[in-house]
């Protein structure tokens, strides 16, 4: 289709008087005068700019132009949008479509710069006949989303992803040389995003005239410079559809994926979906925890299978709209006769949940048949009994303790146990570790924790445990403490942890709940003299602010392991604090009276 175009080489502006519209359209002022009569066929709309009056009518610089394009006096692409509706159009159709991949030229040495590939679906639309402009629909595939085409680091084909998309485009495509514009079409964008989130995405969608010259080299940030950086009007985007003959498909969050972008048509019947693809993984971790319980009795059966119902609720809710926005309905502020939803889904009614299901985790633990099963939870609720994996050199410990750590560990098999999997990988992970690590257990107090021994080196990983037991309970009475510093495990450059072991009147070795900074070995040790009945937990101890006692720590840290009175320590615990101060992170509060300690329920 060959648009008629008015001859013009100026953007269209914002107010157009009578005589404007004249040199315009190439009309007379008097034909333009006649056409404001209501009886015209072709007559002009009514003024609308701002400061018109009857002696002086003005009208909007869009109004001009629409009035343009409807009565087969288009403007050119130059001054005004070739998709306004004419008739002569323009009416367009699906023609074809690629997904593109878009890559890096070379992989940066700093990571900072490295980016993931960008995958790009791209259906390009055209006249029956196959001249003139083109439309083509771009939609990043997920994991990705339209924004990452937006920005790029150094090292990419052509300067950035938007120029590498582009070039992609009109590498095999050949513009008609014949034409009266160098307008090769329009790029849209479409609005894609990996998570969900609570703003609409409809102000997302971009708009970029394509020309003969973005074939060839370009000035690096061109196309940046001209793109569209406020959001395409509702005309627009309303003309862009009429154009297209269907509505705009908007992907709800992360379920743009190749097989549902490139089997998506505007004219073929879709059937509603089962599960929205970023649920994927909460409904593979429901069925696993079926699968594992089907095995199981009485509590542990039921707390497993609540485990999983409780997950896939949690990622299901947002996609129900009974209680936050449905993130599979079209945004409220997208015009309905503009977008459409391009998947639909069916989900499954909701079981309901009690949130019961800390027996089931501590078990999924040490016992799940499936690794991912455990890693799945880890990553959604983390390990109820496990406060992290540490390295320790035993050639730097003094030898007495030395021999009491090393010398009650006992060999073990993992039997599918996500936390000594987890040693075994860190102990894997040290530069310096040798092959075939041995897997055992050493006597916690809290029952058996892990160990692997890397043979010959001395480097051993061990299992910390969430919790210590109640100084009441240990089997002896507390005599000496070992703090030190840890071996580094892919830090990055940041200190490893700190930990601390206590050996007992009974030379038992119990580990301090604790691993990081001194302060935080510290609370540690405070909460054991203020609580000698309460078992002493990691997740939420705030960190010590006994500057004494926290140096101390710091200095038994820093100048390397060795044997410590613990009375050396506990003497510098200052006494709990009064007046009604709780300890939120063990559920015990002083009282008001006298600072008795009292049972927090």
């Amino acid at each position: 289709m060959a648009l008629p175009w008015t001859r013009s080489d100026r953007p269209l502006a914002d107010t157009y008087s009578g005589a404007d519209i004249a040199r315009l359209t190439n009309l007379t002022r008097g034909r333009v005068s006649q056409l404001r009569t209501a009886g015209e066929s072709d007559a002009l709309p009514e003024p609308d700019a701002p400061g018109s009056t009857t002696t002086r009518p003005l009208w909007r610089g869009d109004t001009v132009a629409r009035w343009c394009a409807r009565t087969g006096r288009r403007l050119p692409p130059v001054t005004a949008s070739w998709l306004m509706p004419g008739p002569d159009g323009p009416h367009l159709r699906r023609e074809s479509q690629q997904t593109l991949r878009l890559l890096q030229d070379e992989v940066p040495d700093d990571p900072e710069l490295r980016r993931p590939p960008i995958d790009v679906h791209v259906a390009r639309y055209t006249t029956a006949g196959g001249s003139g402009p083109s439309v083509w629909l771009a939609t990043v595939l997920a994991p990705g989303e339209m924004r990452r085409l937006l920005g790029w680091p150094l090292k990419w084909p052509h300067g950035s992803p938007l120029d590498h998309l582009v070039h992609e485009i009109l590498a095999a495509f050949e513009p008609d040389h014949r034409a009266a514009t160098d307008l090769l079409g329009t790029l849209v964008l479409l609005p894609t995003i990996a998570e969900p989130e609570y703003d609409s995405m409809s102000g997302d969608v971009r708009v970029l005239q394509l020309h003969k010259g973005d074939t060839g080299d370009r000035a690096a940030d061109r196309l940046h410079g001209r793109l569209r950086q406020l959001r395409p009007s509702a005309d627009e985007l309303r003309d862009l559809a009429q154009a297209l003959g269907h509505r705009l498909p908007w992907w709800p969050p992360g379920c743009a994926t190749p097989a549902l972008v490139s089997s998506w048509a505007p004219d073929a019947q879709r059937l509603p979906e089962h599960v929205p693809p970023p649920l994927a993984g909460a409904q593979a971790f429901l069925r696993r925890c079926e699968s594992a319980a089907a095995d199981l009795q009485g509590t542990l059966r039921d707390s497993l299978l609540e485990l999983g119902r409780y997950r896939w609720n949690r990622a299901t809710s947002g996609w129900r709209g009974d209680v936050f926005p449905d993130h599979g309905a079209l945004p409220k502020d997208c015009d309905v006769d503009i977008w459409q939803v391009a998947v639909e889904f069916n989900l499954p009614p909701s079981p309901a949940t009690s949130g019961d299901f800390d027996e089931g985790l501590e078990w999924v633990m040490d016992h799940a048949p499936s690794q991912r099963l455990a890693r799945d939870a880890v990553d959604t609720f983390g390990d109820p009994g496990s406060a992290g994996t540490v390295l320790l050199d035993t050639n730097s410990l003094p030898s007495p303790f030395r021999e009491l750590l090393t010398g009650q560990v006992t060999s073990a098999e993992a039997s599918g146990s996500y936390r000594a999997q987890r040693v075994l990988d860190a102990l894997d992970a040290h530069p310096a570790a040798a092959a075939g690590a041995l897997l055992g257990t050493w006597p916690a107090v809290t029952g058996p924790s892990w160990f692997a021994t890397s043979p010959g080196t001395g480097l051993v990983a061990l299992h910390v445990p969430r919790v210590m037991p109640a100084p009441a309970s240990f089997p002896g009475t507390p005599l000496e403490v070992v703090l030190l510093r840890t071996e580094p495990v892919g830090s990055y450059g940041q200190p490893a942890p700190a930990v601390g072991f206590v050996i007992t009147a009974q030379d038992r070795v119990l580990l301090l709940p604790a691993q990081g900074r001194p302060a935080d070995l510290a609370a540690a040790i405070e909460h054991a003299v203020w609580h000698p009945d309460v078992p002493t937990p990691l997740v939420g101890l705030a960190p010590s602010s006994n500057q004494s006692l926290v140096t101390a720590v710091d200095a038994l840290v820093e100048t390397g392991p060795r044997v410590t009175p613990w009375e050396q320590l506990t003497a510098l615990v200052a006494p709990p604090p009064r007046n009604g101060s709780y300890f939120s992170c063990c559920g015990v509060a002083a009282g008001p009276a006298e600072g008795k300690i009292e049972s927090r329920a």
